[in-house]
C-alpha cells in the first residue's frame, strides 16, 4: 500500500512538471478605422495653397481672435502681390478684413474641364463659390471672394467649418443654385464681407484683381440691399493686366 502511494505521488509530480504551459490570454485587437476616418474627412478638391484657403495652416488659429481691419476693394487691389506664393502667409494674408462691396456675379468651381493651375496643368475643381465683387464707388475695380465647400478635404476638418457653412447658406438662400459658368446678376447686391486676405495665382478667372488678391475664405457675408436697375459688367481675364505672384 505504501509503495502504491509513493508511486501515485511520483506520477502527480511528473505531470505537474512536464505539463504544457497555459497560453496567455490575448486581448482582441480593435480596429482604429474610426479615428482615421475622422481625421481624413471629405473628398479631394483643390490643391494650390489649399491649407491657407481652408484655414488649416499653422497660422490659421490667429483668425479666431484677430482684429478686423476695415478696407475696400480699391485698397486691396492696389497692394503689391508677393513675387512668389507658397503655403506660408505674407503680411497681408495674416490680416482679417471687413469690406462693403457690390456682388455682381458668381459661379461654382465645379465640372469645368478648362480649369487649370498656375503651371497650366488641369486640376481638380475646388467647388468654392467664386464670387465677383466691385467697389461701389468704381465698379471697374473688381476682385474675387471665395466660400469653400464643407464636403472637401481640409475644409471639413477646419476649425472654421461652421463659418463656412453659414456663409455658403447665406449666398445660396439669396442667389439660388450656382452654375459652373459665371452668371452676372441682373442687379448687384450690396454686401458686407469678412475674411482673411489671400493672393491667388492667375488661371483665367473673370473678375480677378490685377494683383490677384482675394478675401479667401469668406467667414461671413451679409446681404444688405439690391442696388441700381441693371447689371454690372464683369471684367474678363483678357481685359486686365495681372501682376501676380508665381510659384
Amino acid at each position: 500500500m505504501k509503495a502504491i502511494t509513493i508511486f501515485a505521488l511520483v506520477c502527480i509530480f511528473a505531470v505537474s512538471c512536464f505539463a504544457l504551459p497555459k497560453k496567455k490570454a490575448t486581448k482582441k485587437r480593435t480596429s482604429t478605422t474610426a479615428s482615421v476616418v475622422g481625421s481624413s474627412c471629405g473628398t479631394k478638391c483643390g490643391t494650390e495653397r489649399w491649407p491657407l484657403k481652408t484655414l488649416t495652416d499653422p497660422e490659421a488659429a490667429a483668425f479666431k481672435s484677430a482684429p478686423v481691419n476695415e478696407t475696400t476693394v480699391s485698397m486691396l487691389i492696389s497692394q503689391t502681390a508677393p513675387s512668389h506664393l507658397t503655403n506660408s502667409r505674407s503680411p497681408l494674408e495674416k490680416q482679417l478684413f471687413h469690406m462693403t462691396a457690390l456682388l455682381i456675379g458668381w459661379k461654382i468651381e465645379d465640372k469645368n474641364p478648362a480649369f487649370a493651375s498656375s503651371s497650366g496643368k488641369q486640376t481638380i475643381p475646388d467647388r468654392d463659390f467664386h464670387i465677383v465683387v466691385a467697389d461701389p464707388n468704381d465698379t471697374k475695380k473688381q476682385m474675387i471672394i471665395e466660400v469653400p465647400d464643407s464636403t472637401c478635404q481640409a475644409v471639413c476638418s477646419s476649425a472654421f467649418l461652421d463659418k463656412f457653412k453659414a456663409a455658403r447658406t447665406a449666398v445660396s438662400d439669396k442667389l439660388g443654385q450656382p452654375k459652373p459658368q459665371i452668371v452676372t446678376l441682373p442687379k448687384p447686391w450690396l454686401v458686407e464681407v469678412t475674411g482673411p486676405g489671400l493672393f491667388d495665382f492667375v488661371h483665367g478667372q473673370d473678375g480677378l484683381a490685377p494683383n490677384c488678391v482675394e478675401l479667401h475664405p469668406v467667414l461671413e457675408i451679409k446681404f444688405v440691399q439690391e442696388q441700381g436697375s441693371s447689371s454690372v459688367h464683369i471684367n474678363k481675364a483678357s481685359e486686365i493686366v495681372h501682376r501676380c505672384g508665381i510659384r
